[in-house]
């Protein structure tokens, strides 16, 4: 009866076993013997996670996690490193996803990846604190998808050594991430904290130009640009002038409404949205104009008539708004409607009129000429020498010349 409890038990033991992989860490450490009975991992209880605890020299040491004396099935690419200032004791820990081994030590440098945390490139990655249960990394941070990664001995990301699967905080604000590792798992956890709302605008620039492929840029509150938009003379210009602009808001955050306000003197503002271009890891955003507006569509200027066009912009965010607008004096540049334009490298001489119900043009040498009503219906379409002149009705009309289009009211 004895003999039968010893072998039952026995094969109690077994059968616990049956489902326990043999492991080894091997490296420089143990010449590369990869069934150094010394080196073999064990399983924590019957978690499924394997550890070992060495105490080695200082130095950099390689590593890697395989199959007890076999190198098949052996993680991928080069040796895993870390470095030791003095003699330290170094855990290891593994498991398997199916037949890959998943592992790591708590001596490596371990990192956060991803695009919750600015990007999934090298310089991107945020480096985690190790304790000695855990390593952690705190910080403010978007939704978006991560990763825990390492690097190899040549200092090339390792991608798959713990998530082999990309994680995924689903908000923006404060969160920890952490590696636990007696429990071989990865958590993104919110603080509690309020969302980081906008805490800046900066770098402002303003572009005008009769074409935006060749329209110039100024300085708002920047001072990237050669020129400043404050203060600017843009000489004397005729229809059509667009206008664009780019800001950075900071930090990065979801549900940024950015806009540029456009005003000539008095006259009705006009109000562009900016569209967001791209992100400054999780510092700032950048916000840009698609395409240029034209500030004169709507407005009626008086030919040889001196304006003021005031630019301003502004940032909102939940219940946040900041502005941009020179202290409240706004960027301010100084322009004459009249017959000559030159604006963005352009040097146009043109003079239109819509006196005494004519619709009416002088300019240099021939041009292709046509005159539309403001919903765009050809009226006329010449080929002219020096002058244009057509008899309408009243009303506004758009006459374009050599390709270049002029609002015209006609009295």
């Amino acid at each position: 009866m004895k003999n039968f409890t010893l072998l039952f038990f026995a094969m109690i033991l077994a059968a616990a076993n049956l489902f326990a992989a043999d492991l080894n860490v091997v490296g420089s450490f143990t010449s590369w013997n990869n069934n150094d009975a010394a080196f073999k991992m064990t399983e924590i209880g019957t978690t499924g996670i394997y550890s070992l605890e060495k105490t080695l020299p200082a130095g950099t040491h390689e590593f890697k996690v395989t199959y007890s004396g076999t190198w098949d099935n052996s993680p991928a690419g080069d040796n895993r490193v870390f470095t030791l200032a003095t003699e330290k004791t170094v855990k290891f820990y593994a498991k398997l996803n199916g037949t890959q081994i998943l592992f790591f030590s708590d001596a490596q440098e371990l990192y956060v990846i991803g695009a919750a945390v600015g990007g999934w490139d090298a310089a991107s990655m945020k480096l985690m604190t190790n304790t000695a249960a855990e390593a952690a990394y705190t910080a403010d941070v978007v939704a978006g998808g991560y990763k825990i990664v390492v690097k190899d001995k040549n200092s090339n990301i390792v991608w798959n050594d713990i998530t082999p699967s990309d994680q995924n905080v689903s908000s923006t604000g404060n969160h920890t991430f952490k590696l636990d590792f007696a429990a071989f798992t990865v958590t993104a956890t919110a603080n509690g904290q309020t969302t980081p709302s906008l805490s800046s605008l900066s770098n402002s620039f303003i572009t005008v130009g009769q074409d935006m492929n060749t329209a110039a840029w100024y300085n708002a509150n920047s001072t990237a640009q050669a020129e400043n938009f404050n203060a600017k003379n843009l000489g004397s210009i005729s229809s059509p002038l667009y206008i664009g602009g780019e800001i950075t808001t900071a930090p990065v955050l979801d549900g940024v409404s950015v806009k540029m306000f456009c005003q000539i003197d008095e006259l009705a503002i006009t109000e562009i949205p900016l569209v967001w271009i791209s992100n400054n890891g999780t510092t700032s955003s950048k916000w840009q104009t698609a395409a240029g507006t034209d500030i004169f569509a709507g407005n009626t200027l008086t030919k040889g008539t001196a304006y003021k066009l005031k630019v301003w912009f502004n940032a909102t965010h939940g219940t946040t708004t900041l502005w941009d607008s020179n202290n409240m004096a706004n960027y301010v540049a100084d322009f004459t409607y009249d017959i000559t334009s030159k604006v963005g490298n352009q040097n146009v001489s043109i003079n239109i009129s819509g006196a005494n119900r004519t619709v009416k043009a002088t300019f240099n040498d021939e041009a292709q000429v046509e005159l539309f009503t403001l919903s765009g219906q050809l009226i006329r379409n010449a080929k002219a020498a020096n002058e244009f002149s057509q008899s309408v009705s009243a009303g506004t009309y758009i006459l374009r010349i050599n390709g270049t289009a002029h609002k015209v009211l006609v009295k």
